[in-house]
């Protein structure tokens, strides 16, 4: 049976576990943050998904695909810091790449390859549709015409450009529209009240409209039917377009665990009371040994001779002035007879 097909045949219980792993990230990032004495903002909201939803979906995916003779591996990197661009036209004078990239990449038993990616933007708000500010007018544009841009107090990327096309609204960029609202409200998203979500996904548009919650979303991408493909990496550094841009956070994201991995927080993310700061870097990974996607990132990091943070508060120490796209990479391979 084909991948697609599989996905096809277990979709119910894919959606319900995905949500439950949105549901759940929701509440702990609120928990969290209150032990501060603060309610959540969308730095606090990515942490938790890359934290905590990663958990539960390695744990309730792959008792699904197992089944079927298909292993998966996931991993999260929380990166506090994004990659900044600029375009011309612009209203300000660089915007955020985005906050939370979605990867799938599967592997069938004869070594083909397919890889899916939905880049996303946060907003909090309990608006429904939810218009964008004017200061929040360049991020709309990049996401809705993908102009030539050129990255901008982003590290290594610094001065490189980049040209995606084609430039239409696209499945692989989309903003993600967070509930605000307390658990406690009767109208808050995170209690399941038909017609509204705790994390509703959402097409670059001005206003823009929750089409899908965001477990189902993730679902979607597994079957093609959102998202963007994107190609390997040697062919991605000829185009330079949708699929360099996502291999360029993998690398620049991958690159900041890595340096967490050499100071042995690899697989321990605090994330308890932890401000976004402090758990920069921090990934949460189940199999990287079978990750070769993973593996490709490390010897790519480590070959660089990076350095292990400063002998202080592991929390503390963060790439400044780098930043990197918080990441959540699932990978699916089918096994032999």
């Amino acid at each position: 049976m084909s991948f697609l097909l599989t996905v096809k045949k277990v979709k119910p219980h894919l959606v319900v576990s995905a949500r439950y792993s949105v549901l759940i990230s929701m509440l702990k990032a609120w928990d969290n943050c209150r032990v501060r004495g603060n309610n959540p903002e969308e730095p606090d909201i990515v942490a938790s998904l890359v934290l905590n939803g990663t958990k539960i979906l390695e744990n309730e995916w792959r008792k699904v695909f197992e089944s079927f003779k298909i292993r998966i591996a996931i991993t999260g990197i929380y990166c506090h810091q994004t990659p900044k661009v600029s375009f011309g036209g612009m209203v300000g004078k660089s915007c955020e790449l985005g906050d939370l990239l979605w990867c799938h990449v599967h592997s069938d038993k004869d070594g083909n390859v397919v890889r899916n990616a939905i880049l996303y933007q946060a907003k909090k708000s309990s608006e429904q549709p939810y218009r964008i500010r004017k200061k929040e007018l360049d991020q709309l544009f990049l996401y809705s015409t993908w102009p030539e841009f050129t990255y901008v107090t982003s590290g290594t990327l610094n001065g490189q450009k980049r040209h995606v096309k084609p430039s239409a609204p696209r499945r692989g960029a989309q903003y993600l529209l967070i509930d605000d609202r307390p658990p406690e409200r009767p109208e808050s998203g995170i209690l399941g009240i038909p017609g509204t979500y705790p994390i509703g996904s959402c097409i670059s548009s001005n206003p823009i409209i929750d089409h899908s919650d965001l477990g189902l979303e993730l679902v979607h991408s597994l079957e093609f039917l959102s998202g963007d493909p994107f190609d390997d990496k040697k062919i991605a550094t000829i185009e330079n377009g949708w699929s360099r841009v996502v291999w360029d956070i993998l690398e620049c994201s991958g690159k900041k665990a890595f340096r967490r991995a050499k100071s042995g927080y690899d697989n321990q993310p605090r994330a308890s009371g932890a401000t976004p700061s402090e758990m920069d870097g921090c990934f949460y990974t189940t199999s990287p040994s079978r990750s070769s996607l993973l593996h490709d990132l490390a010897d790519f990091s480590f070959s660089n001779n990076i350095n292990i943070p400063p002998n202080r508060r592991e929390g503390q120490w963060f790439d400044e002035g780098g930043g990197g796209v918080s990441v959540l990479l699932l990978e699916t391979y089918e096994l032999g007879e």
